[in-house]
């Protein structure tokens, strides 16, 4: 369940990015899959730390791969300028 959560916070994410910014070149799908591999490593990275995992549904867990989400994706715009 643990990939599967990563993968739902990821696409959610990436539809609330592209909300608040809509103007912005790149596409929904280009957004939804930034947001998704973010949301993959974060939540990898918070479970090798030991911050817990998604299948256990922990709130670290979960706002460690909301972060790396957002992040992956405002990288990505600040990059394409």
């Amino acid at each position: 369940m643990g990939l599967l959560s990563w993968i739902i916070i990821g696409l959610a994410v990436g539809f609330i990015c592209r909300r608040f910014f809509p103007g912005r070149p790149g596409g929904l799908i280009a957004t939804l899959v930034l947001a998704v591999v973010g949301a993959l490593v974060g939540g990898y990275i918070g479970a090798f730390f030991n911050y817990g995992t998604l299948g256990e549904m922990e709130p670290r867990a979960l706002l460690i791969a909301l972060a790396g989400a957002l992040l992956m994706v405002l990288v990505a715009r600040k990059l394409r300028l």
